[in-house]
């Protein structure tokens, strides 16, 4: 009889901590950033100047993929179908612009 009472007693413990956390909401609020490791939210002026010279360079028929605009994910698959010839010339000329910026002579 015992074992029946406490049986029954902690299935109604049980039923009561589980519709509790069924009634307890999470709520977030929505990330607006570009890539997954940013920090912080992206520069508008900075991104849209970025979007709009992507889309006059589609126009004139010399578009090219803009890593500003990618996301990581979308970074690292670039990466991994690239060539090696294709990396050496993205890495070279990634490592010239780093140069240029640090000497304030940006091309």
């Amino acid at each position: 009889m015992f074992a029946r009472i406490s049986t029954a007693s902690a299935l109604t413990a049980r039923q009561t901590l589980v519709a509790a956390s069924a009634r307890r909401t999470i709520a977030s609020t929505a990330s607006l950033k570009l890539k997954e490791s940013s920090n912080t939210d992206p520069d508008p002026q900075h991104f849209e100047s970025h979007k709009q010279d992507s889309l006059k360079k589609q126009k004139e028929g010399k578009g090219h993929w803009k890593p500003e605009l990618a996301s990581n994910s979308e970074e690292n698959v670039k990466a991994d179908r690239m060539s090696d010839a294709e990396l050496a010339e993205a890495t070279k000329r990634h490592l010239e612009d780093r140069a240029a910026e640090a000497k304030g002579t940006k091309k």
